[in-house]
């Protein structure tokens, strides 16, 4: 009997340690002419927004509903030749997005059109985070490189105001980096710099622990000098005291005392000639911290948990090896998303982490009815099957619910040959409890219950 129990329980082990395993995957490029991407705002596992660069004639701002599977250009009333810079989605209706010449525009019909809110000529826009529908606050040059302060604004209307802060710090032969920032929490807030003086060996990290309205403190960090100045343009915080800055000299540094003083790290082993482009730091107690690195003309990744003591390089896919990770994102410590892009014209694209899931379908055989089969394992943490069957060609679409009715996540929305198929959903954004998935096709439509427990 105890030898039983001893081979059921290293088959259970098994079995967690084989559902825990995570992974990075590639999701898609951009459509054509799949411009290179600046920033990222992922919602859930499904909505995601993204800021790029203007190609084609036209801005290049779109958006998923179904994890990357397919993309919507969302530019109307945006000027053509509007670069985005910074984006921040609340849902799959209300974003915000800032421009290479400082414009904040909104929507709130989900890019069907865009409403500028604000306009400071001479500066660029380098990120904004939205807390709810009507607080938040954007990060943005100075309007020149000498005397004039940055952009640092906040919002209490959604947007219908945007007021600077009182101790925005003023700049000397320094501006922003796009998405070199991060937050603890809505107190707790940092701000990475360029110091554009040829051959300068420091720049400026800002930080506040008083909230975006309260004051703004700078730290003086040493850099390695470069031929357009010293840039950190990376930044990742896992609480209000640690973190670590990365520059485009190779320098990563840390801090244990919330970006009072910063020390050096020792980098990766292997790395000679690089640049730090983006960081994500974890909440979660974890303490990891993932690097984009950009060596020898290729993107490499890395993640820490002790600030950079010991590293570990993450597996990536060969299209995102091949380019730059311009801007990682994550949800939780088993959903994020990284995307590529850079000035050089690299082919914009969407990489995952996560556990393995999509939709996989059999069409050799035609079935006889509609079906929406009940979703397996249920009640299921963090990934779920949900199989269903159609038996004549159209538009499919396969909507999660939360129990008040609002739609949470969209897990097939195009055009599907008859067939039976199998969709892997990872909920791990969503809180734990009851949710409703709806089937809709060719007049078709049936409604079951899941229970997400985390």
């Amino acid at each position: 009997m105890k030898k039983l129990l001893s081979i059921l329980a290293g088959l259970i082990l098994m079995i967690n340690v084989t559902y825990s395993q995570n992974s990075w995957t590639w999701v898609s490029y951009l459509p054509a002419p799949t411009p290179s991407i600046n920033s990222i705002s992922v919602v859930d596992a499904n909505i995601i927004w993204i800021a790029a660069a203007a190609a084609g004639g036209s801005a290049r701002i779109y958006r998923t509903v179904n994890g990357g599977a397919n993309w919507q250009i969302k530019n109307t009333g945006l000027p053509t030749t509007m670069n985005g810079y910074g984006i921040c989605a609340l849902d799959s209706l209300t974003c915000w997005i800032g421009n290479d010449i400082m414009t904040i525009y909104k929507t709130t019909d989900g890019g069907g059109s865009w409403v500028a809110q604000l306009t400071v000529s001479g500066s660029f826009c380098d990120g904004i985070r939205m807390i709810n529908a009507n607080t938040g606050w954007f990060y943005a040059d100075p309007t020149s490189s000498t005397g004039q302060p940055y952009q640092i604004r906040y919002t209490y209307n959604g947007g219908t105001n945007w007021v600077i802060n009182s101790t925005s710090p003023v700049s000397t032969s320094d501006w922003g980096v796009i998405n070199a920032w991060d937050w603890a929490d809505t107190s707790h807030i940092w701000f990475g710099s360029a110091n554009i003086t040829p051959s300068s060996t420091t720049a400026k990290v800002f930080r506040t622990s008083t909230g975006i309205t309260g004051t703004i403190s700078t730290t003086t960090v040493p850099g390695t000098s470069g031929a357009t100045g010293c840039y950190y343009q990376a930044v990742g915080f896992v609480d209000n005291n640690n973190g670590m800055i990365g520059s485009s000299g190779g320098d990563i540094k840390k801090t244990t005392d919330g970006g009072a003083t910063y020390t050096s790290v020792t980098p990766p082993s292997g790395l000679t000639s690089f640049s730090v482009m983006n960081m994500s730091a974890l909440k979660d107690g974890s303490n990891k911290i993932r690097l984009a690195i950009d060596s020898s003309g290729g993107a490499v990744l890395y993640s820490t948990t002790n600030l950079g003591t010991t590293w570990v390089r993450e597996v990536i896919p060969t299209q995102a090896s091949a380019s730059t990770i311009s801007h990682i994102q994550f949800l939780n410590a088993n959903l994020g998303f990284a995307a590529l892009g850079s000035p050089s014209g690299a082919l914009g694209g969407l990489m995952k982490y996560g556990p393995l899931s999509g939709i996989t379908g059999n069409n050799h055989e035609v079935p006889a009815d509609y079906k929406l089969e009940q979703n397996y394992p249920n009640p299921f943490n963090p990934s779920t099957t949900i199989r269903f069957a159609i038996p004549k060609s159209g538009n499919v679409t396969l909507i999660v619910y939360n129990s008040i009715g609002k739609e949470v996540a969209t897990l097939v929305s195009e055009s599907m040959a008859a067939g039976s198929y199998t969709v892997s959903y990872d909920a791990s954004a969503l809180t734990s409890g009851l949710y409703f998935y709806k089937i809709t096709t060719n007049g078709f439509t049936d409604t079951k219950k899941m229970l997400f427990v985390k």
